[in-house]
């Protein structure tokens, strides 16, 4: 019996992730229950949206199917997964279902629909969410709100769509206390001092960055900070901590370093990271908020590359490529996926670092050819770059790396 409702399910998500209205119908017919999860955490809907299969998800609806049952593993709702596609008719079928979701929040990252849109850079999906009343107080797990977010990526196109609904820095601020509240961890007493201690460490490294932007004395002061906590007070360079549950290398990996670059912040952010690496600190470690991702794909999304070459150091061949080509859960963007998707819409002058990043990828078996979550695959996010010169530029790196996608459990 349980072989066969593990096939019936298997079957309905092969044909929601393919689009198959005809078969859908008859699968539903049958009276299979679409609200039951696949191995992966999958249900048939979740595949739908984050395919933009907007009647697959319309006939689901219509035979009850639940709107509301999240991914098993990590959480996301079904208007998550349509921000991650970018389909406006597919969100349109579900915020007209349900309109609450229009301000939903997903709890791992603290993306709404609108904060997805924004991530991936679907304009058209923006334009539809603010239209319709979008919050743009909500704000992701690192304290940015829309407007934030779309300039963190440089992305000046969703600036201008954003700044005639953005809220006040108050807003955001209240916002992002009380989601600060909903994921804190619950801490054992036994572990309490080891955690204080990372704790410290996590905020002494933000600080010392945001501070670097500004005052380059703050260079010196925070890896001075560091080492006092590393090497004298024992801190555990490998455990999470800080709000985010993060680990001390992907703090120094998150953020830009400033628009324009500020050279003390470049400085101590390559230095921390150094430092870490020397005193042990392992790439390959997940962080819990807000991508639970590791170092090599959070270090592609704002393009460090010097960071990437001294974690390619202390990896072994083989880990860096898995590191490079993992999926993961969060939104199925391998470090490849992240590199070409930022390429296609920073400003011009931070192009060629994007690139630069790209070859560097691509000679450590970076792969080109495996779909994220919409099924999308890093050629493809070359080939949709408006500017032809980028988009060439790109594809003169990507080609002749076609390889056959591989098996990932957790995804197919």
């Amino acid at each position: 019996m349980k072989k066969s409702a593990n096939s019936a399910i298997d079957t309905g998500i092969k044909l929601a992730k393919s689009g198959d209205v005809e078969g859908m119908q008859k699968w539903l017919d049958s009276k299979n229950n679409p609200d039951q999860y696949d191995r992966y955490g999958w249900t048939p809907l979740l595949w739908a949206s984050v395919r933009g299969h907007s009647y697959i998800v319309k006939l689901l609806l219509e035979h009850g199917a639940s709107i509301m049952m999240p991914h098993k593993i990590f959480g996301a709702l079904t208007v998550h997964m349509a921000g991650h596609n970018g389909s406006v008719p597919t969100s349109t079928v579900l915020l007209d279902h349900k309109p609450q979701l229009l301000n939903a929040v997903w709890e791992l990252n603290g993306h709404s629909i609108l904060l997805q849109a924004v991530f991936y850079g679907h304009l058209e999906l923006a334009d539809y969410l603010l239209k319709r009343g979008a919050d743009t107080s909500i704000t992701t797990a690192r304290g940015l709100g829309a407007m934030e977010f779309a300039k963190q990526f440089q992305n000046t196109a969703m600036m201008d769509l954003i700044r005639p609904f953005d809220s006040s820095p108050q807003a955001k601020s209240d916002y992002y206390k009380c989601y600060l509240k909903r994921i804190a961890p619950v801490i054992p007493i036994a572990d309490k001092e080891k955690q204080n201690l990372s704790d410290q460490l996590i905020d002494v490294m933000m600080n010392g960055l945001k501070k670097a932007a500004t005052d380059p004395s703050a260079v010196d002061s925070t890896l001075n900070a560091v080492a006092e906590l590393i090497e004298v007070k024992k801190a555990d360079i490998n455990r999470l901590g800080g709000t985010l549950s993060q680990p001390p290398l992907i703090v120094a990996a998150t953020g830009n370093n400033g628009q324009p670059t500020a050279p003390a912040l470049s400085t101590l952010r390559n230095e921390l990271s150094k430092y870490l690496l020397d005193k042990g600190a392992d790439p390959s470690i997940h962080e819990e908020h807000p991508m639970a991702v590791q170092t090599i794909i959070r270090a592609a999304v704002f393009n460090h590359l010097d960071i990437l070459k001294m974690c390619a150091k202390v990896m072994t061949p083989k880990q860096l490529t898995d590191a490079i080509n993992e999926i993961p859960y969060a939104n199925g963007l391998t470090a490849m996926h992240d590199t070409v998707l930022r390429a296609t819409m920073v400003e011009a002058e931070r192009f060629e670092g994007y690139l630069e990043q790209a070859r560097f990828f691509v000679s450590n078996g970076g792969r080109t050819d495996m779909e994220d979550f919409s099924g999308v695959t890093q050629r493809d996010l070359a080939l949709r770059a408006k500017d032809k010169d980028r988009r060439d530029k790109l594809l003169e790196i990507i080609d002749g790396t076609k390889k056959p996608t591989p098996k990932k459990g957790g995804v197919k």
